[in-house]
């Protein structure tokens, strides 16, 4: 049962899903290069406000044990709002980009997680209309042409 339900997610060729995994951390690359181009002084801010997040985290609530909710919550908050930026612009990115039904793939998922990490790096990108233009290759001639 488990082996149908891999078969189904990754599809009936897995010698292309294998290509589709390898090729991916060159196109995850060119994201993380896509996007470290694009910081502006606000997406230091908001990265900064993160890792105060997590240094208040960790003296407040591990090393001092302020075990108050309220430290813990707002120390968490900075990350949660990031991530949840960082997701919503994958999504809008995605879906503009390349279109509803790709959210079928696996492969979205994958890039939607990266995206996610850039915070509001990649909702910005998103939802400026010159961000979300893709660059394809020409398809390579057939030994048959």
């Amino acid at each position: 049962m488990a082996g149908h339900r891999l078969q189904a997610f990754f599809g009936d060729d897995l010698e292309e899903t294998f290509d589709s995994i390898m090729s991916a951390p060159g196109a995850f690359g060119n994201v993380g290069v896509a996007a470290f181009k694009q910081i502006r002084p606000i997406d230091v801010v908001a990265f900064v406000l993160v890792v105060a997040g997590w240094i208040w985290l960790v003296g407040g609530y591990l090393i001092a044990e302020e075990r108050q909710g309220v430290v813990l919550a707002l120390s968490v908050l900075p990350t949660v709002l990031w991530l949840v930026a960082g997701i919503i612009g994958g999504f809008v990115f995605h879906i503009g980009v390349i279109g509803y039904r790709s959210l079928g793939y696996w492969e979205s998922y994958a890039l939607i997680g990266i995206l996610s990490v850039l915070g509001v790096i990649s909702l910005r990108i998103a939802l400026d209309p010159r961000g979300r233009n893709v660059y394809r290759a020409a398809a390579s001639p057939t030994r048959d042409s």
